[in-house]
């Protein structure tokens, strides 16, 4: 059976994972993740592509990349595919290192696209390795003291036109752990209901999710519509959470 194609996103930006196949490590030790880098470097300024975003894990990465150009495919081809040879030769093994081909998520605003931004580089604090400002393999510091990898103006200016309050104001969101279950919503595959009636919660501006049923009829139907934007609370997880008629759902 053909693979699906994938979607082509209408801002030029996605979200790229690539994953160990069996969640296995595909960086053992700094050298590795150098020449990941390296790689990621080279082929995106030889296809055009731009880097926003990146955090490498032990067994996973995430990477922000601008495409216009439709190259995302060769670009990630490209690297994966010699990263891994290396890989092999260095450590003596065989077989595939990624599993299957690299994820995407198109993402399409720019409220997704700071939250994403906040969420790759959280990904070290919330896997409990360290925090987000000790990591060496994000793009975090890149942020803050200049560029190596990544092009950081355009993600700044959506903060704040001037760089120096804007690089103040993406640090404090970064550092910033009180929305790490809203971002899970968003980004991971599996959520908790915890999760899902934290995002709620702040949809709505309450700790009182009671209050939703006291608002109007174009209120509640705004709400609803906020909160299946992230396709992952079902009508029947927004009944339970919320008590609101699946009738009602249903029909927004």
């Amino acid at each position: 059976m053909p693979r699906e194609a994938r979607k082509i996103s209408y801002s030029g930006f996605y979200h790229v994972m690539i994953r160990g196949v069996n969640k296995e490590v595909i960086f053992k030790d700094d050298r590795d993740r150098r020449n990941f880098l390296h790689l990621l470097k080279y082929y995106k300024i030889k296809l055009n592509c731009i880097v926003h975003a990146y955090c490498l894990m032990d067994n996973h990465v995430h990477i922000l990349i601008e495409d216009n150009n439709n190259k995302l495919g060769e670009l990630m081809r490209n690297v994966t595919s010699v990263y891994a040879g290396e890989f092999n030769k260095k450590y003596k093994r065989v077989g595939h290192l990624f599993q299957e081909r690299f994820k995407s998520q198109n993402i399409e605003n720019d409220y997704y696209l700071l939250r994403l931004v906040r969420y790759v580089h959280r990904n070290p604090e919330k896997a409990g390795i360290c925090k987000v400002e000790e990591y060496k393999w994000s793009s975090y510091t890149e942020y803050l003291y200049g560029e190596k990898i990544i092009e950081r103006k355009l993600i700044l200016n959506k903060y704040n036109k001037n760089i120096n309050i804007a690089i103040k104001i993406f640090k404090e969101s970064i550092l910033n752990n009180k929305e790490d279950s809203i971002d899970n919503v968003y980004f991971r595959n599996k959520i908790t209901m915890k999760d899902k009636k934290e995002f709620v919660k702040y949809i709505i501006k309450t700790e009182d999710i009671n209050i939703i049923k006291t608002k109007a009829k174009k209120e509640v139907r705004d709400i609803i519509k906020k909160i299946k934007e992230t396709k992952k609370l079902t009508a029947s997880d927004i009944y339970e959470i919320t008590g609101i008629s699946k009738n009602i759902i249903y029909k927004i």
